[in-house]
């Protein structure tokens, strides 16, 4: 397992996929942080709640774009009928591509923390940021991202096209972020409302961010993550039984 792990996050790194997944998610919430309306230029208030409202939404593309070739390719050229041959269960060759793309995903994140470090030396105070709030908002972050990651691994073994794959990624990756949260907001009584509410991504990741860590969040991404992976092994299954 950790030979194919070791083999998959080598071709991450060694192609351009990460360093574009990385530079996208750098720069891109690095202007919202910084220039676009609200950010420190433009308002003058060092803060990290622009980079906190915007990062979701890159991660609901990019983790798609991660984990879309992880199965889909396999499928496509013939090479998981060799690798589901290998002595490895196809857990482990799902763990093992799961655990690379979570590599890389902390390889995009990672690279952020340099907002955190130049916001709070801009600060006055000095350091005077909201340290527990931002601390659980990349907690969160990285769980969304975590979740997001799984769904995509199983949008991958939907389909030999990497294209499809993605969009099914994006499709159920936006379901679990807003789509359910958008449910929860209509008259469907008060008890439905709590329980699609309680399903969003979105929701838990505001909860950690207000920087209490509740086990209720940490056990919610668990079982996204759990379940996002036992779907993909459920298609696997069906492939290859």
């Amino acid at each position: 397992m950790w030979a194919l792990w070791t083999k998959e996050v080598r071709l991450f790194l060694y192609t351009w996929v990460a360093y574009l997944i990385a530079g996208i998610f750098l720069v891109g919430t690095g202007a919202f942080v910084w220039v676009f309306s609200g950010g420190v230029i433009q308002t003058g208030v060092a803060e990290m709640e622009a980079f906190f409202s915007i990062a979701p939404w890159f991660l609901l593309f990019l983790a798609p774009a991660l984990t879309m070739r992880s199965f889909a390719e396999e499928f496509r050229t013939g090479t998981y009928e060799l690798l589901a041959t290998a002595p490895l269960t196809a857990w482990e060759i799902l763990l093992a591509k799961y655990l690379a793309a979570l590599v890389i995903l902390l390889f995009a994140i990672l690279p952020t923390g340099i907002f955190y470090l130049s916001l709070g030396w801009l600060v006055q105070p000095r350091w005077g940021l909201d340290h527990g709030a931002i601390q659980g908002a990349y907690l969160g972050l990285f769980g969304m991202g975590a979740a997001l990651t799984a769904i995509g691994l199983w949008a991958s073994t939907l389909t030999t096209h990497t294209i499809i794959a993605f969009l099914w990624g994006l499709f159920w990756g936006f379901v679990g972020l807003i789509g359910v949260e958008f449910i929860s907001e209509l008259p469907i009584g008060r008890f439905l409302q709590v329980f699609f509410a309680e399903l969003s991504l979105m929701e838990h990741y505001r909860s950690l961010s207000r920087g209490v860590l509740d086990s209720r969040d940490l056990v919610y991404f668990g079982g996204m993550i759990a379940l996002g992976l036992g779907l993909a092994r459920l298609q696997l299954a069906r492939r290859h039984p």
